[in-house]
């Protein structure tokens, strides 16, 4: 194992569990599973807890866990509990080359240090080490998440088990493309490049069915942040560069704060639904129907312990228990669709309310300017946003059941806790003018134009194996408004592009509708930020922004190209 400094924050994104990173020392380390992220003496796991109901619920766990943070041991220190606690990492790629002789060798993941090489050619004296061998910067990946290091003697051999045990060198031959990296055997005196390795062909890869003749060459399923635990796989395996943006990409679900109202549901219904009996029914038919009911609930009760609650409370309470939906399965982030995910905070977000970690206010009236662009604009002066990783993908950001992306963060299933961080931070909420919007998003010119946006986006999406996602006029113009004010509030309130966020919620359902945005910045520390954004949605303030924001919108971003293929036409 090796060592080194990562913020606690980057061990949720982007470099959780299963994510690589380079070290202050050029030494590339993968996370570590979570099952050794709290292990040694007097650990107290209250000190890293993070309690928050509507993101437990719906990720499945009974809590969250703040990554630990580092406490030197000190000889007077009166303090025993979470001290020298740290963030297990191992060193990946296994293999390393030399950059003078491009001799390849290979270490074990808990290998600390430097690598040096053995090769005679360089003529060591006696008590010195050789020079330092550097990681190669091939790995290969499948699309079931599994990682390992590039087959360099199988590909060079052309076989998965090749005989020859000769030294491996990896030399380049220049030309800037893979062509130009080629694998040369001292034993057996082959060589190959690496030309195709990243390629995709069809249903497979390159990689996979050119490694060996005849055969396929597939994913042995490897998992080095779980050390040297691999599982069947089979899938087509494709090189890449170890930095690429393909290799990781982190499934973190995000909340605000909302405090928790008393629930309505009767609690002796609550504990007659979680005992065993009826816990095993709830579960059968969810496997069975898929969804789950009143009526599935009258069935299994043969003692009839819920004659006296009607069949709206039946429904009511497994909704709760399920955190969402009565037809969730195992699909947990699936309870609540995101529109319906986000209602409950655009909700509180419409009124004022002051709580310990939420404070929502209504400022002094706006400008006419302000009231017909916006029914509604609201100071949030403070909010906890938690932000919780459940999983990760490799090769493509794609969707992936809540089990199997919990499960690619532990090797053992035992853990009821997933990684987590909070910040506080503030923000302003803008609520558009439903008439207004409804005016415009049945204009025929809007309407075309909202086609051809969301048909050309959606065949993106398909080649990149993406699901669908609905893009609607009233969509396109939320989000656009949220990047047009953002833009111009980085120039007013001092906050970078990086640190301002924002947080839509649209629908066009008929009952529900929804036309709201929050800009708000969470990039703060526990205490909260300045207060430099809020100031900025005041009246006198906020016109301005708004005045600015759409005199830029009116210059397109490719300017001056644009206006010297106007003049022309």
């Amino acid at each position: 194992m090796t060592s080194g400094t990562i913020r606690r924050a980057q061990l949720i994104s982007p470099f959780g569990v299963g994510a690589m990173t380079v070290l202050v020392d050029g030494t590339s380390v993968i996370a570590a599973g979570l099952d050794h992220w709290f292990e040694g003496d007097n650990v107290r796991v209250s000190e890293f807890r993070i309690e928050e109901w509507r993101l437990q619920k719906r990720l499945r766990v009974s809590h969250f866990r703040t990554p630990p943070q580092y406490q030197a041991p000190q000889r007077d220190m009166a303090r025993r509990e979470n001290v020298g606690l740290t963030v297990p990492f191992l060193r990946f790629p296994s293999w390393s080359f030399c950059p003078y002789c491009k001799r390849m060798t290979r270490q074990p993941l808990a290998f600390h240090g430097k690598a040096h090489c053995p090769d005679p050619s360089h003529q060591i004296p006696k008590g010195r080490k050789g020079p330092v061998m550097a990681q190669v910067p091939f790995v290969v990946v499948c699309e079931r998440g599994h990682m390992d290091d590039f087959p360099w003697s199988e590909w060079v051999h052309r076989s998965a088990q090749p005989l020859c045990g000769g030294t491996l060198r990896l030399r380049s031959r220049g030309g800037g493309s893979l062509s130009g990296q080629v694998v040369i055997c001292d034993g057996c005196k082959q060589e190959r490049s690496l030309e195709g390795v990243m390629t995709a062909t069809g249903e497979t890869t390159t990689l996979t069915s050119t490694l060996e003749r005849g055969t396929d060459y597939p994913c042995k399923g490897g998992r080095p942040w779980f050390g040297n635990a691999g599982e069947p796989c089979g899938q087509p395996l494709r090189g890449t560069l170890r930095g690429a943006s393909n290799v990781y990409f982190p499934l973190v679900e995000s909340s605000i704060y909302l405090p928790q109202s008393p629930s309505s549901t009767p609690e002796p219904l609550l504990k007659i639904l979680q005992s065993p009996p009826f816990a095993a029914a709830i579960a059968l038919a969810e496997n069975i129907a898929g969804e789950v009911s009143a009526k599935h609930i009258r069935a299994a009760d043969r003692d009839e312990l819920t004659r006296q609650f009607t069949d709206r409370q039946i429904d009511d309470a497994l909704i709760e228990i399920s955190g969402g939906s009565a037809a969730h399965g195992e699909y947990a982030l699936d309870l609540l669709s995101p529109v319906d995910w986000r209602r409950p905070e655009h909700a509180v977000l419409r009124s004022e309310i002051r709580h310990p970690h939420l404070v929502v206010t209504k400022a002094k009236p706006y400008s006419e300017e302000i009231n017909a662009a916006f029914s509604r604009v609201r100071l949030v002066e403070l909010l906890r946003e938690t932000r919780a990783l459940w999983g990760f993908t490799r090769v493509k950001s794609s969707a992936l059941r809540l089990s199997e992306g919990k499960a690619r963060l532990r090797l053992h299933p035992t853990g009821d806790w997933l990684p987590a961080y909070t910040v506080s931070g503030e923000g302003i909420y803008f609520e558009f003018d439903e008439a207004r919007l409804c005016a415009w998003e049945t204009r025929p010119d809007v309407a075309s134009r909202a086609d051809r946006l969301a048909r050309h986006y959606l065949g993106v999406r398909e080649e990149r194996g993406l699901d669908d996602r609905d893009i609607t006029p009233r969509f396109i113009l939320v989000h656009t408004m949220a990047h047009l004010i953002i833009s111009q509030l980085i120039f007013e309130c001092g906050y970078s592009t990086a640190s301002l966020r924002e947080r839509l919620y649209v629908s066009s359902d008929l009952d529900s509708p929804m036309a709201g945005l929050l800009i708000y910045t969470a990039a703060g520390d526990a205490e909260g930020t300045m207060g430099g954004l809020v100031r900025m949605g005041k009246p006198g303030n906020l016109e301005r922004v708004w005045d600015a924001s759409l005199a830029n919108a009116e210059w397109c971003s490719t300017d001056p190209i644009c206006m010297a293929g106007l003049r022309q036409s």
